[in-house]
């Protein structure tokens, strides 16, 4: 799991940013938030372009950089000072193991150190074009073995999938696992990072293969007003959703077309959530309130951290009333605030809060920041 994102000049955040899944002494929903010690993920709240898809963003960097055909550029720098470089610092705990891995890029999209360490141990050590292995049979690399804009990490592991290695194969198959959700940008564009795996996560293949007895059953858990079928008609269809129908007791049956933008995107998160929730990884969602009821909102965060074990949901949302201790304990919730240097956070269990106290109203009262400046002069 995730224990900590380190970085430095990346988009709004000109100074050094931590984000940090440790747990605190606390003992609230100790038995449901926290795994080993280690928090099941964190969330940002705060102001419109304050940066919190930015904080978000420095968790999934790491997976596109990694799984998606990306490498590093200037768009990923911050606008507000000239410092020639970036980095970031990723501590993972796998089985029992701490795996840190560290890289640094320049302006000129030129990767000028990359490391690699487990329990300590340095395992790769890379300087712009010249690298040093200690898993992989070549124990030094010159110009012609590394792509200066790629990371060396994820040569290596296309060529070897870590055979030898047990703790850094899990830790691949913990990031393969993730997903980055946004249903601001296209209803069911998730982004996942194991291709393999499309079946699992895209909603016609998952319902394709697995029937919709799984969603269904969550529907039923709950009280849905409804359930959904599958009924692949005979012949193409243009639209393959038209085989999706939401069914409901004494009222007619609406396609999932014609179904509201809600349920919509409550369907399509639903194969990628309870698959994270199952197999471990990160389950990353920008703008979790677009869509979704603040109730069900609220449904999705408690099912996740109860029924989840090896795997952190990480979002963004203005929702407040998850702002609770019944759903999130302090030290999961940061603020994110913008001034003339950039962005920055806060932990909400900065404050020691007591278990007793409204984190929604001290909140919205500014006590954590992270709250709009705005001024009704007309009022």
């Amino acid at each position: 799991m995730l224990k900590k994102v380190r970085f430095k000049n990346f988009k709004s955040f000109t100074k050094e940013t931590i984000i940090s899944f440790d747990s605190s002494k606390s003992m609230i929903l100790q038995d449901t938030n926290v795994y080993n010690d280690i928090l099941k993920g964190c969330c940002f709240y705060g102001s419109n372009a304050s940066g919190k898809t930015s904080a978000l963003l420095s968790i999934t960097l790491l997976l596109d950089l990694l799984f998606i055909d990306t490498t590093v550029n200037p768009t990923l720098f911050t606008l507000y000072n000239n410092e020639k470089t970036m980095y970031f610092e990723y501590t993972f705990e796998i089985n029992n193991s701490e795996i840190v891995y560290y890289f640094e890029f320049n302006r000129n999209n030129q990767i000028t150190k990359e490391t690699l360490a487990v329990n300590g141990e340095n395992k790769l050590f890379r300087t712009l074009n010249s690298a040093e292995s200690k898993i992989t049979e070549n124990k030094d690399y010159g110009k012609n073995d590394i792509d200066e804009n790629n990371l060396f990490l994820k040569n290596i592991y296309f060529n070897t999938k870590f055979t030898n290695y047990t703790d850094l194969r899990d830790w691949f198959n913990f990031l393969k696992n993730s997903l980055y959700y946004n249903p601001l940008r296209q209803i069911g564009k998730i982004v996942l990072f194991d291709k393999a795996r499309i079946n699992d996560y895209e909603l016609i293949l998952y319902l394709e293969k697995n029937g919709a007895d799984e969603i269904n059953n969550f529907f039923e858990e709950f009280d849905f007003p409804y359930k959904i079928k599958y009924e692949k008609k005979n012949g193409l269809l243009q639209n393959p959703f038209l085989n999706i129908i939401f069914v409901r007791e004494e009222l007619a049956d609406i396609p999932f077309p014609l179904e509201s933008n809600g349920n919509q995107v409550l369907l399509n998160i639903l194969p990628s959530f309870l698959s994270v929730v199952k197999n471990g990884g990160i389950f990353a969602i920008d703008e979790f309130s677009s869509g979704l009821h603040n109730n069900l909102e609220a449904l999705l965060v408690k099912y996740f951290f109860k029924h989840s074990k090896n795997a952190q949901l990480i979002f963004v949302s203005h929702s407040t009333n998850l702002l609770s201790t019944n759903l999130l304990r302090p030290d999961q919730i940061y603020s994110v605030d913008f001034d003339k240097n950039g962005s920055f956070l806060k932990k909400f269990s900065d404050e020691k809060p007591r278990e007793s106290q409204n984190l929604e109203k001290m909140y919205l009262a500014g006590i954590f920041g992270g709250i709009p400046q705005y001024e009704d002069k007309q009022m």
